[in-house]
């Protein structure tokens, strides 16, 4: 089995390679198969940490503090990919009407250029 230090370095360059591909991913698709097989690597080495005890990781609170600030940055991206086409689906598709509480029917806004991204 790899040290702590060793499964760390290797999750942090996994997110490293996720963080470029969400990037990437939202213009081009065809690294979307990429972005699968770092997702799962990524699942794979956290399993491993996951079996460690707390004390295994002493002396590497810098490395672990990449790894959080890493891993949320392609946290946000991921929400901020989803978010943008959940936007551009709805733009371009027909919501259905929603009504008030008073009954009236509320006016969505239309087009993509109208939505906050």
């Amino acid at each position: 089995m790899a040290t702590v230090k060793e499964l760390l370095s290797r999750l942090k360059e996994k997110l490293e390679k996720e963080k470029e591909l969400l990037i990437v991913t939202i213009r081009d698709t065809s690294h979307s198969e990429e972005l699968l097989k770092i997702v799962e690597e990524k699942r794979q080495i956290l399993s491993e940490l996951a079996s460690l005890n707390r004390e295994d990781f002493e002396g590497l609170e810098e490395l672990l503090m990449e790894v959080k600030q890493l891993s949320d940055i392609n946290l946000n991206l991921a929400a901020t990919n989803a978010q943008f086409i959940e936007e551009v689906f709805s733009a371009i598709f027909e919501e259905p009407q929603k009504y008030d509480q008073s009954g009236t029917v509320k006016q969505p806004q239309k087009g993509l250029f109208n939505k906050k991204i």
